[in-house]
């Protein structure tokens, strides 16, 4: 029986052997396209890490003067440079495209609104880096290592960042002074549509000088009131201690803070002690804004503002004298909220 059976097996075992032959180049250009295509993914990964690295350095230079004016070509270089500083596919990094304009932070609008353009209220400076492994750039398409049997020997690969400054929608406790004032008043003062934004200035190019002080006293878009913040609660000891710490905790656009009633001549006092003229502990503070300032009230927060305090005036004047100013940082913040002077610190949008 087993000799009858032997001659039909011997050509099974030759079709096996057959099958392996015809289907061993399909398993390894699987293989090959495994191995190629897990080392492209590494080589983007790099690329991205390299133009988010670049993108935050230009970043940090945007701005000049302390933030009175924007940089735009030393953005671009510092982010040239930093680009020369890295390196993806085991090679040195030689060259990035690097366009600056500005991000709107709503997404109205899609991508980088390359300069010239107008910017609106909410548009943040920025810049946008974009590294490739192309023909003619940063020692041309990765190489593949294996797939050449499938004739491709090389693919091109990029990456993209947009980075910039822009105003905070949350701001951690510790960060605001309990004094809220009106969204009408500081349009009067406040310039949105320069470039970049700013107080408006008087005819000496300094920011103009204003006075803010009680409703009882001033007319609604040159009021302002104390605040007990995100606390309703009254009494000039609660208002002292937020002078001296900020707010207790954090606050966010649309939050709803309480307005105080009454002048409280002797806080004004206490920020003229600590304002420009006095020790300058107060000097730059991040003050609430306002669509409508309204004692005895919850009202919503649409903005933060950069106030400088020049001084203060507890008597018959009941004040506190003020310029609008782009020199407040808030490094315990997030978020975005419009462009009142207050500024986070520069990070990826992109």
């Amino acid at each position: 029986m087993n000799a009858q059976q032997s001659p039909t097996l011997m050509p099974q075992r030759g079709a096996v052997t057959l099958l392996v032959a015809l289907t061993l180049p399909l398993f390894v250009g699987l293989a090959a396209l495994a191995i190629d295509l897990a080392h492209l993914h590494v080589v983007r990964n790099e690329l991205q890490n390299d133009a988010d690295a670049a993108a935050l350095a230009g970043a940090m230079v945007l701005y000049k003067n302390k933030g009175k004016t924007l940089d735009w070509d030393a953005a671009a270089a510092q982010a040239q440079d930093a680009i020369a500083l890295n390196h993806a596919d085991g090679q040195p990094l030689l060259s990035a495209r690097v366009d600056t304009g500005y991000w709107d932070m709503g997404q109205d609008v899609l991508g980088l609104q390359v300069l010239p353009t107008e910017p609106t209220s909410q548009d943040a400076p920025a810049l946008q880096v974009r590294v490739s492994k192309i023909k003619g750039e940063n020692d041309g398409p990765v190489r593949t290592f294996l797939t050449g049997i499938w004739n491709m020997v090389s693919k091109s690969v990029s990456a993209t960042a947009v980075a910039g400054v822009a105003s905070p929608g949350r701001i951690y406790s510790g960060g605001v002074f309990p004094f809220a004032i009106s969204e009408c008043m500081y349009q009067n003062f406040w310039n949105s549509s320069s470039s970049p934004a700013g107080p408006r200035k008087d005819a000496g190019g300094q920011a103009l000088v204003f006075r803010v002080g009680s409703l009882y006293a001033y007319d609604s878009c040159d009021s302002g009131e104390w605040s007990s913040l995100a606390e309703k609660a009254s009494g000039v000891h609660v208002i002292a201690q937020l002078i001296e710490d900020g707010s207790p905790s954090t606050l966010s656009l649309d939050d709803d803070i309480w307005v105080q009633t009454g002048v409280k001549n002797s806080l004004f006092q206490a920020v003229q002690d600590c304002s420009a003229a006095g020790t300058q502990k107060c000097e730059f503070v991040v003050m609430p804004v306002l669509t409508r300032v309204t004692p005895g009230s919850f009202s919503k927060i649409r903005g933060f503002a950069c106030m400088h305090i020049l001084n203060a005036e507890g008597g018959n004047g009941k004040y506190i004298e003020l310029q609008m100013s782009t020199l407040c940082q808030a490094p315990n913040s997030s978020g975005v909220g419009p462009n009142y002077g207050v500024m986070t610190p520069p990070r990826l949008f992109r």
